[in-house]
């Protein structure tokens, strides 16, 4: 019986690599059970982690701006592989989780470490850069990267503006000509796991602004930036699904670099490799942290469960909790168990608990399926 594992994250317990690792360790026992761990991520953070798990490489760290100016610098890594590709998170140095709740300004907050983080892998020789767009502390579209990376943004005085949300109103004119060759020798990959535009009711300013702290004024003023950014740029990038991700960041570098963007999960499940590992299986396990009408949409274990389909092959999921509107049969699930469903907080979070709870009913759906 060969059984796929292809485990997402549970977001801030247990990583895609962990929980793969836990499953595939309860199985080993079993007789006549072959397993074949494939790990998920969606462009959110820790995508990184699970691209670099299937490459040789090395782990770079590097002194960089975190998402505001006023803070200490902040040591971020990304990986570098032997082919010379950066693997690279926006949440690494420009992400909400280096902010304090308290500490949150999405007005000032830029993206321009994560720029300098792109140059230091082009100094180190990288031409192709894959970028995981999650966990964005800003809403800056891409100025600040694009000013670390070379480029300088006017008002209508002709005043340098500084790379930051408050800021995306005031560009009239955007300086190219400070951008050196080797930045636009590169290749970028914008990974996003999300589908939202840039503008609009589903804008990445009125989506996502207010959960970085944004205020219902700054919203409305970040939404005029997003607009006037829409108008340099142009309706086909602007309205193009997931323009919207980490702040509109994919708006202003497609407009300027060599770029494509891509939904993470579909990108990541296939550099890892999970076709082929479908090939000869009996039953496929996945899950992430929470089940929900989101997790088929675009999201890491909503992909392997359609490849799955696709093929005939039974599904299950274990996951954290599972919402109570979601049916795991429409879904083609054979089985959905939540491991956490009723857990004090603390309990539920857990990681060594959790794996533990993952592997008893990970071992307990094979031997159903094995003996059905």
């Amino acid at each position: 019986m060969k059984v796929v594992l292809a485990f997402d994250k549970f977001k801030g317990s247990v990583t895609s690599q962990q929980l793969n690792e836990a499953a595939q360790a309860c199985l080993c026992g079993l007789d006549d059970v072959k397993t074949v761990c494939v790990p998920v991520a969606d462009g959110g953070d820790g995508t990184t982690t699970v691209l670099a798990a299937t490459r040789q490489g090395q782990w770079v760290t590097v002194p960089t701006m975190g998402p505001l100016l006023q803070q200490a610098p902040v040591n971020a890594s990304y990986f570098l592989t032997d082919e010379g590709t950066a693997l690279i998170e926006v949440a690494a140095a420009s992400g909400l989780a280096l902010l304090p709740p308290d500490g949150r300004d999405v007005m000032r907050a830029s993206t321009f470490g994560t720029g300098m983080l792109m140059r230091d892998a082009m100094e180190r020789g990288s031409r192709d850069i894959v970028l995981g767009l999650g966990g964005s502390a800003t809403c800056d579209a891409a100025m600040g990267i694009l000013c670390a990376l070379g480029a300088e943004f006017f008002d209508s005085g002709e005043h340098h503006l500084f790379p930051n949300g408050e800021n995306l109103e005031k560009i009239v004119r955007i300086e190219t000509f400070g951008i050196p060759q080797t930045v636009r020798d590169c290749r970028f990959t914008l990974l996003t796991d999300v589908d939202n535009p840039l503008c609009g009711e589903r804008g990445s300013a009125r989506i996502y602004a207010p959960q970085k702290g944004a205020s219902p004024e700054q919203v409305e003023q970040l939404e005029r930036g997003m607009m006037n950014v829409a108008s340099l740029v142009g309706e086909e990038i602007a309205g193009k699904p997931g323009c919207g991700a980490a702040g509109g960041i994919p708006a202003l570098m497609m407009h300027l670099l060599d770029c494509r963007l891509q939904p993470g999960a579909p990108y990541v499940l296939e550099q890892n490799g999970l076709d082929a590992a479908l090939n000869g299986a009996d039953l496929v396990i996945t899950g992430e942290g929470r089940l929900d009408a989101q997790t088929l949409m675009g999201k890491g274990p909503g992909c392997v469960i359609r490849m799955a389909r696709e093929r005939g092959i039974p599904v299950a999921a274990v996951c954290g909790v599972i919402a109570p509107d979601f049916d795991p049969s429409t879904a083609g699930l054979c089985a959905a168990v939540a491991v956490s469903e009723g857990l004090p907080l603390a309990e539920a979070m857990d990681p060594e608990g959790t794996l533990l709870r993952v592997a008893q009913h990970v071992r307990a759906i094979v031997n159903d399926v094995s003996s059905s």
